[in-house]
């Protein structure tokens, strides 16, 4: 069967696009979908890929360089340890998480947001360090809990960039 084929089957476990992600290897193939699809391969399968990569690679390359299959090995192995270290940590994770801990976590999680809006209705702006002092979470943790803050609509966000500091 083609890989044409396996994509028209229907069910969230032969759809790794549309968020099923139950079964790795179509996880696996999505991804490697969106790769190709970065590649600009249109489609034409793995091969076209490689060899569009080795022709940009050559490109890039002046002098004496290194062998481009090796560069070339050197970037998919490294796309596959990703890959791998990804699902070994979801499927860790998927392993502890019962229903009983979902359900802790949202709590917790809502407890969270009502501190956060809490300390922003008191002090009106805060940046995201000191909100995590304050609810005691790290800083990303707060990051993200801001983020979903605003998708929800509950807050509005501002960036602000930082100056580059001096060399």
């Amino acid at each position: 069967m083609e890989a044409k084929d396996q994509d028209s089957k229907t069910g969230s476990e032969s759809q790794p696009e549309s968020g099923g992600g139950a079964n790795p290897m179509m996880t696996g193939m999505g991804m490697m979908k969106k790769m190709m699809a970065q590649m600009g391969s249109g489609g034409e399968g793995p091969m076209a890929m490689m060899q569009k990569m080795m022709g940009q690679m050559r490109n890039q390359q002046s002098g004496e360089a290194p062998n481009p299959m090796q560069n070339m090995m050197g970037m998919c192995m490294g796309m596959q340890a990703e890959m791998l270290n990804a699902m070994h940590t979801t499927t860790t994770m998927a392993a502890f998480a019962t229903p009983e801990l979902h359900a802790l976590f949202a709590t917790w999680m809502e407890s969270l947001e009502g501190e956060a809006l809490a300390a922003l209705a008191q002090q009106g702006e805060v940046d995201t360090a000191a909100l995590a002092s304050q609810l005691k979470i790290s800083e990303a943790s707060a990051i993200h809990l801001v983020a979903q803050l605003a998708t929800k609509g509950k807050v509005h966000l501002r960036a602000q960039a930082f100056a580059a500091p001096a060399n």
